[in-house]
């Protein structure tokens, strides 16, 4: 996604003081799970704000940061490469300053057009797939490792990907079937995090909540690494799984959570084009819905927090799931082309 037309500055501004929309949210969480860069600036202004050193509504005015980043430039100019190291290493001595903040939004804005040259070597280009909503696809990179891509998803790598490290970049969810290779190491990286296997299947998924990435393991054994850790004193560093093990690692609070769930298959079934619902809370519902029919709902009120749903449908049409849905939970709906409106009775 190409975020220059997003004012992301505003949107983060407007996030930390609890005044986004919806929209706003989900727009802020792909940038963020788009680069390190992305991540490094966020964590920087969302500390400094908790500790009230600056208003995250400063960051709103254009004026103010322009003012901080004439008088910085020269500084800032010297090595572009090291902006993130500088900023992350003073922050964590300092907890951050309102020139720091302000620079951190400088590195999204000078960086934004060099996030993908970072990530392919010098003769190598990048290469994109993109799943769009309603749409799954499996994908066969270089080494013979197998990727289903789930719908609204996208996975890159370099043309240079089986030279040496194997790594792609992941927005969205995927399934991994790595083939084998001791001396190459598989790596995927969304966010802040990097999992590193071997021989491996597991699923990763960045749609969970605004600020979580999910990994659940099917085979072999891998491990997460929190890549902003070593910046960050006191922030883990690593979580490893074995098969069954699901972990979540928070990117609002910079930890992991690993449980033993056993049967993977509420978590990959979706490959197969299994949709499964398991007490899923009406937000998870409609999120889900709209990816992976490719349409948009709209509805008057919301059903309550205590509304949840169940069920499992395997390849079947956007009615099969809503017909379901009218007979468990009481829900009224009408589809008109790509637009669903829903109802709900009268408490």
């Amino acid at each position: 996604m190409d975020y220059s037309d997003y004012h992301i500055d505003k949107i983060i501004a407007n996030s930390l003081s609890g005044t986004s929309s919806d929209k706003e949210e989900k727009i802020l969480k792909d940038w963020i799970l788009a680069s390190n860069e992305h991540y490094i600036a966020y964590k920087i202004m969302e500390e400094s704000a908790r500790e009230g050193m600056l208003e995250a509504k400063l960051l709103i005015t254009d004026d103010a940061f322009d003012k901080v980043w004439a008088n910085s430039r020269q500084e800032l100019s010297k090595s572009n490469r090291f902006i993130g190291f500088r900023i992350l290493k003073t922050a964590a001595v300092s907890a951050a300053s309102i020139l720091l903040i302000l620079m951190s939004v400088f590195t999204y804005r000078q960086l934004t057009n060099r996030d993908h040259m970072a990530m392919v070597g010098e003769d190598a280009v990048l290469i994109e797939k993109v799943s769009p909503a309603g749409q799954k696809t499996k994908i066969f990179l270089p080494d013979g490792s197998s990727v289903w891509l789930n719908a609204d998803s996208k996975l890159q790598y370099s043309s240079d990907f089986n030279e040496g490290f194997r790594t792609v970049w992941l927005t969205g969810e995927a399934y991994f079937d790595v083939k084998s290779d001791n001396g190459k190491p598989f790596q995927v990286k969304s966010g802040n995090i990097a999992i590193k296997a071997l021989g491996t299947s597991f699923n990763v998924n960045t749609f969970i909540g605004n600020q979580e990435v999910e990994v659940v393991l099917d085979q072999g054994d891998l491990t997460i690494e929190n890549l902003f850790s070593s910046f960050i004193p006191g922030m883990p560093l690593r979580a490893k799984l074995d098969p069954g093990d699901r972990a979540v690692y928070s990117l609002k609070r910079s930890e992991f959570t690993v449980t033993h769930v056993g049967n993977t298959f509420d978590y990959t079934c979706w490959k197969n084009g299994i949709l499964s619902f398991k007490n899923d809370d009406f937000e998870t519902v409609i999120n889900k819905l709209e990816r992976w029919y490719g349409v948009n709902f709209t509805w008057s009120e919301n059903p309550g927090a205590e509304w949840s749903f169940t069920g499992e449908f395997n390849n079947e049409y956007l009615d099969s799931v809503l017909n379901k849905m009218v007979t468990s939970e009481g829900i009224k709906y009408r589809i008109k082309n790509e637009s669903v409106q829903l109802s709900f009775p009268e408490k």
